[in-house]
Order: structure tokens, then C-alpha cells, then sequence
């Protein structure tokens, strides 16, 4: 997924844990929060969790996983796409940036 973002001309920053996320938060505002929710100890989860409450809820986020549980979507207030296919990532992505 990052080299297809790299691909189409967008700029990417990578964040391992949620204190890596945060301070890149802080430092610039991303057009779009790609969070994987597989990550150790359901960091990302909880990170889109604070971010939905926090002054950042305005970005729009989207995460990834393995686990097929459709309430995840409703748990983290965003779309959720399942790996290893990630069915129709590309097409909200699309639905995404065509309205900006």
C-alpha cells in the first residue's frame, strides 16, 4: 500500500507506535489516517479510538486488519478493510480524494 501511495504522488509518514502517530499529529495534519488494527496490543484501535475524541476527529481515517469482525467498523468510527485482499480500499480512497 505505501509504495502505491508513493506511486500516485502522495506523501507518506509511518508511525510504528501510537506515540510515533501523535507526534506526527502534531507536527503536520495528514489528509488521511490509515491506521492497522493488528498492530501489538490493539494500539491502533485505541489510536483512532483518542483520535475521534480528540481536536483531530476531522481527519478522515480508515484502517486495515486481518480479523474479520464487521462491528470493528462501528468500534473505531471508520471504514474498516480486510487484509489480505483489502476489497474496496481503492475505490473509497478514490470516493476520498475526488471530493477535495
Amino acid at each position: 500500500m505505501l509504495e502505491l501511495a508513493l506511486a500516485d504522488g502522495f506523501g507518506v509518514r509511518c508511525a510504528i507506535t501510537e506515540a510515533e502517530a501523535a507526534k506526527l499529529l502534531h507536527r503536520e495534519r495528514p489528509g488521511l489516517l490509515l491506521a492497522d488494527l493488528d498492530m501489538a496490543g490493539r494500539v491502533g484501535m485505541k489510536f483512532l479510538r483518542t483520535l475521534r475524541q480528540s481536536l483531530y476527529r476531522d481527519i478522515p481515517c480508515m484502517a486495515v486488519t486481518s480479523s474479520n469482525d464487521p462491528m470493528l467498523s462501528i468500534a473505531v468510527d471508520a471504514p474498516v478493510f480486510y487484509k489480505p485482499g483489502l476489497d474496496g480500499l481503492d475505490a473509497a480512497l478514490a470516493r476520498l480524494f475526488e471530493r477535495r
